[in-house]
């Protein structure tokens, strides 16, 4: 059975990760396949939107600590491990496609790193999140040092990184890193509907938002490139269609990535 089950609601892609008898921990085959159904998707014109959520009691309790503890892995194994996790966070980050995670029962460790990672966090009230890294000697990856600062700050960073505490979607909620904290049986339904939303978008200027997000240039660079990307966007059929359906009043409907 694969790693990653891959299914489509309309014009979104929905990917589960699918080791439920390991609380969905990652490996090298649930990491191949899911860059490979996210490149899929970001390459797929009637994608518009990906929801990311686990099968079972669990999104992803991150590695699975007892293949490592089995000794057999190379430092070449370790490091070609460590690589793919951090190109399907930076697949996550950087896809012109909107990517939502539903977060149920536990993201730890790289789940929580894949779920950060997300344009948007979805995540049930009684979840759980955590980064226990430095608890028990290991490193964040995926970004995170990064990321996770400029979402809840400095503070709220330190004492999830450092103290590795876990914390609920609600506080998740509170401190501005989730998008929607949910009951948990209506959790996917809630990531659909967001979803549904992001893709009717235009795609077009939506990948350029996202990407002008994830930079973090000074106000000088920003004030010289934001009238470059509207510019580039006035010759985009999706300008065209936008300014088409706000003059005649209705629902744009634009044609794809």
């Amino acid at each position: 059975m694969s790693t990653v089950l891959a299914t489509r609601q309309g014009s979104t892609t929905v990917l589960a990760l699918n080791r439920p008898e390991r609380l969905n921990a990652v490996s090298e085959d649930l990491y191949q396949t899911l860059i490979d159904e996210l490149v899929t998707a970001d390459a797929d014109p009637d994608v518009r939107a990906v929801v990311l959520t686990g099968t079972g009691r669990a999104f992803c309790v991150g590695a699975d600590l007892k293949a490592h503890q089995t000794g057999t892995r190379s430092r070449d194994d370790q490091a070609r491990y460590l690589d793919l996790g951090q190109k399907v966070c930076e697949q996550i980050q950087t896809m012109d496609t909107p990517v939502v995670a539903a977060v149920n029962g536990y993201a730890l460790g790289a789940g929580a790193e894949m779920a950060v990672s997300a344009d948007f966090l979805v995540i049930a009230e009684d979840a759980q999140m955590g980064f226990p890294e430095v608890s028990i000697g290991t490193f964040v990856g995926g970004g995170v040092t990064n990321r996770l600062p400029r979402l809840v700050g400095l503070r709220h960073a330190t004492d999830m990184l450092i103290l590795g505490e876990r914390f609920t979607g609600s506080q998740a909620l509170d401190w501005g890193l989730a998008h929607s904290a949910v009951l948990s049986d209506q959790l996917l339904s809630a990531a659909l509907t967001l979803a549904e939303n992001l893709a009717a978008k235009a795609p077009l200027s939506l990948a350029r938002m996202k990407a002008a997000l994830r930079r973090d240039d000074p106000l000088d660079v920003v004030l010289d490139t934001e009238p470059q990307e509207l510019l580039a966007l006035m010759g985009t059929r999706d300008w065209a269609e936008g300014v088409a359906a706000f003059a005649e009043r209705r629902t744009p409907i634009f044609q794809g990535k």
